[in-house]
């Protein structure tokens, strides 16, 4: 009858892990080829190594389920052969069968003490190697798992001792029967405090649960936040994890519980909330908070029919203050603002900052009158001033107010509104509020096709530049022209300065704009040079934005090199206000100029800030009375007397003077009687063209 397989070993085990493997060494291939005949009958795979150096070799790759070994074998024996195998990590646990012809009990005292697992005397059974290796594998095998499962739970305790969250298992009775160090230590308890203690020793009394055990029995597992209590009563937040623990049969034994403090973490995630949706200099919700709160109250309106009201607020004249009195002084000046917004709305609306000056408020389930009378309240809190660092300060707010649905259908719509809204309130004289109209978005859309006509206006050539003759007074000679942009747009015909140059100024065009004047000016004032054309000087209006570039002076001596002009014969003219933004630097900017050559006046005057002062600080060669005083004289006293005045002082300073918009015959007299140095207007010649201009040099008599 053949002998019963070794596939018996593990009913139902896949071919591989049933049929174990074997690794016979000997150095006779005789009894090599006996065992091999032997163990495969009885259903092992079976290698062979004929020494016992090509055995460990063999061993360490095949890591074999037994090891048939001789004891006797030339060079390395069967003894130190067992002992090598057992120093192998992997060879720890495999059984090892040594054949033996020795039989003194001396020899085979020595093969056990290296580490055989049993022993079979030569000659050897078939039969008899084929049971012994089915029994040796098989408890092999029960070992290798019994260790296996020991060192499983020697990790596991060493791991839940290490963990850094705390573990506790209770009894059905709520009884503590373990926890691991860090559960203990987080409560602020040894562990042997806590052994046989209630679980709800570590909850407050208020988290109490009685059923708690009855939940879990119905739910298996439990994951929530909550709050337990320290040794010492303080509470903390953690997460808690706790799964029912049953018997093969389904009883209820208890329960283990998995506890992570996340006091630290859920400050993390408030300091978190607070910097990612509220203002940090203010403590106001922000943009986003905002634009959260108004998306939840547009579809609250849409369902309610109630009107949402969004006030949006810009500080006026900020700037002024950052410039004058610092930043910090201006954090501060904000923090009082937002402190006295709060005050003046309802607890169910939101104020929020959307940065630098500007606010918002939402009014929700409101209307016109609602909305105007915040806006009002807001007002009339603001003229009262602020005292900062001993010093009273003045802010006040321009309003633009928008309603949903009526002024927009949705989010963005109605900010815009109420944003265009708002620079209308600040073109009418700041400290007011207006509510949105169609007449406004009907000036915000052309206001968006002019700007973008603007930025192709140079390459169609639409843009040209007229020139406004000046005369000495005094002498009564043409002396100098003012270069002055005209726009003639092929639809829209005749577009007034007063309207593309602020647009070029806030739209950032202005640079590429006012470098084309500069060059094609200075460009027609030299080729008037070179013809012997009576034209002494150019003069050019300069923006703001166009002073302030860092490299100003840089780009106009380039200019002069480019067009080889004479910097005696360009004059750069700057208005009042723009030469006292940051006076300082304004200095040092024109003093440089002054120093190319260039002459420098000082436009519209006495419009701006009262820079009499600063007069003799800046390397100014003459300034230009502005037209509104001019057009008063003789009939206004107070126009009339601040003409007078400006002559006085410039001739005190050795300035010369200049008045525009000259136009009847009695102002001319009395600039002349006044001994005004030149004048400007139609009276004395129009902008024209610089052909029409050279022509008209020839021709026209002498008006003085």
């Amino acid at each position: 009858m053949k002998q019963e397989s070794c596939n018996t070993l593990q009913p139902g085990a896949s071919a591989d892990t049933a049929s174990p493997s074997v690794l016979v060494i000997d150095d006779e291939a005789f009894m090599r080829l006996n065992f091999r005949a032997a163990l495969e009958e009885a259903g092992c795979r079976v290698e062979e190594a004929s020494s016992g150096e090509e055995g460990a070799r063999i061993f360490q790759r095949l890591r074999p389920d037994l090891v048939v070994l001789d004891l006797v074998m030339p060079e390395r024996d069967g003894f130190e052969t067992c002992a090598a195998l057992r120093n192998l990590a992997e060879g720890r646990h495999t059984p090892i069968l040594v054949v033996t012809g020795l039989h003194d009990t001396a020899s085979l005292h020595h093969a056990f003490e290296a580490g055989a697992t049993d022993f079979i005397c030569k000659p050897v059974s078939g039969e008899l190697l084929g049971y012994r290796a089915r029994y040796l594998v098989r408890a092999g095998r029960a070992l290798e798992e019994l260790a296996r499962s020991e060192a499983n739970l020697r990790l596991l305790r060493t791991a839940v001792e290490s963990l850094p969250i705390g573990i506790t298992i209770s009894d059905a009775k709520g009884k503590i029967t373990y926890t691991n160090p860090a559960e203990a230590a987080m409560h602020g308890f040894e562990v042997a405090e806590l052994l046989d203690r209630e679980a709800r020793v570590l909850a407050p009394q208020h988290l109490h649960r009685t059923s708690f055990a009855e939940k879990l029995e119905k739910c298996g597992l439990w994951r929530r936040e909550s709050v337990n209590r320290r040794k010492c009563g303080e509470e903390f937040q953690v997460q808690l994890s706790s799964v029912s623990v049953r018997s093969p049969e389904g009883e209820f034994l208890g329960i283990v519980t998995a506890c992570e403090d996340i006091n630290e973490r859920k400050k993390n995630e408030a300091k978190i909330h607070q910097l990612a949706y509220y203002d940090p200099l203010t403590g106001l919700p922000n943009r986003a908070l905002f634009l959260n709160r108004l998306q939840k109250a547009l579809a609250l309106s849409d369902r309610s029919r109630q009107a949402i009201a969004v006030l949006f607020l810009d500080l006026d004249n900020f700037k002024d203050v950052n410039d004058t009195q610092g930043h910090e002084f201006g954090d501060k000046l904000l923090k009082e603002v937002a402190q006295r917004l709060s005050g003046c709305i309802r607890a169910a609306d939101t104020l929020a900052r959307l940065g630098g000056d500007e606010f918002v408020v939402m009014l929700a389930a409101t209307g016109h009158e609602t909305a105007s009378a915040t806006a009002l309240r807001i007002l009339e809190t603001f003229r009262t001033p602020f005292e900062i660092d001993g010093r009273l300060t003045h802010a006040g707010f321009s309003i633009g107010v928008a309603l949903y649905p009526d002024d927009a259908p949705d989010l963005e719509g109605l900010l815009r509104s109420a944003d265009t809204a708002m620079y209308q309130a600040k073109s009418r004289g700041r400290q007011n509020f207006q509510f949105f109209s169609a007449e406004m978005n009907r000036e915000i859309v052309e206001k968006v096709a002019l700007e973008s006509a603007l930025r192709q206006a140079l390459e169609r050539e639409e843009l040209t530049l007229l020139y406004q003759p000046q005369w000495d007074l005094q002498s009564g000679s043409r002396c100098v022209v003012e270069a002055l942009a005209r726009w003639r747009h092929s639809e829209l015909g005749e577009i007034s300065p007063t309207r593309f140059i602020p647009l070029a100024e806030t739209s950032g065009q202005i640079f590429r704009l006012g470098e084309w004047v500069l060059h094609s000016a200075c460009s027609q004032a030299k080729a008037w040079a070179e013809a012997g054309c009576p034209v002494e000087r150019v003069a050019i209006n300069i923006s703001g934005h166009q002073l302030r570039q860092s490299d100003f002076p840089d780009l106009i001596k380039r200019i002069l090199t480019e067009t080889q002009l004479d910097p005696a014969s360009l004059e750069l003219e700057f208005t009042e206000s723009v030469l006292m933004e940051h006076a300082d630097q304004t200095v040092a900017v024109l003093q440089t100029l002054k120093g190319m050559g260039i002459q420098l006046s000082i436009d519209d005057f006495g419009t701006g800030y009262s820079s009499l002062s600063y007069l003799k600080h800046f390397p100014i060669d003459r300034i230009k009375i502005d037209r509104a005083f001019v057009a008063g004289i003789n009939r206004d006293p107070g126009d009339t007397a601040i003409v007078a005045a400006v002559i006085a002082l410039a001739r005190t300073l050795k300035i010369r003077v200049l008045a525009e918009g000259v136009e009847t015959r009695a102002q001319l007299e009395f600039l002349q009687n006044h001994s005004c140095s030149e004048a400007q207007g139609f009276l004395l010649g129009a902008p024209m063209a610089a052909e029409d201009l050279v022509r008209w040099l020839e021709l026209a008599p002498e008006p003085l």
